[in-house]
């Protein structure tokens, strides 16, 4: 008797560290506008794009208080002023952020490095690329964001502020509005 109840003890137990597991793994995208900014002044207009990526939450104390959110993103980073004059840079982002949560709402800051994986710079319709005028491979962004979860669905805002000279004197800043979905 001792033996079938220490095996469904054995069971529950693992079933329930799995189920909270997969809570803290999940998928997000939205909306994103950026712009590239100069000593304080922004360059043309903004960039609008897209962003897309898994994420995870990790406990690190008091119940789901505190939480490590980590992952990786595809994001779209930029200026335009119009179809035929923007930059328009790619990013592979590994976001870190510390979040605190208290019910169905959290906050969350952090920093983000990002690895640019592709670029295109158009001035009147023509490609004007080159290596004298690429955007450096890495950036980082610290960010600060806000968002409520509700069953396994999460609505949430960041913004988004380079702290790196990405191309002479330029830093990326941008802001996100999404929802992901928790697994």
């Amino acid at each position: 008797m001792k033996k079938v109840i220490l095996v469904f003890l054995l069971i529950e137990i693992v079933s329930m560290n799995f189920e909270t597991m997969a809570q803290d793994i999940g998928f997000r995208g939205g909306y994103q506008s950026s712009g590239t900014w100069n000593d304080g002044d922004q360059v043309d207009g903004d960039l609008p794009g897209f962003y897309v990526g898994i994420f995870k939450n990790s406990r690190i104390g008091l119940g789901d208080l505190l939480m490590i959110n980590y992952g990786l993103e595809y994001i779209q980073n930029g200026h335009k002023s119009d179809d035929s004059n923007y930059r328009s840079i790619d990013y592979l982002s590994i976001p870190l952020a510390l979040r605190v949560k208290l019910g169905p709402v959290y906050a969350q800051g952090g920093i983000n490095g990002n690895f640019r994986i592709g670029e295109e710079y158009l001035l009147n319709g023509s490609d004007v690329l080159n290596d004298n005028n690429k955007t450096s491979g890495f950036d980082v962004p610290a960010h600060i964001g806000l968002g409520f979860k509700i069953l396994m669905i999460s609505i949430e805002a960041r913004y988004h502020y380079g702290l790196m000279d990405v191309n002479n004197g330029n830093a990326n800043r941008y802001f996100q509005i999404g929802a992901g979905i928790s697994f």
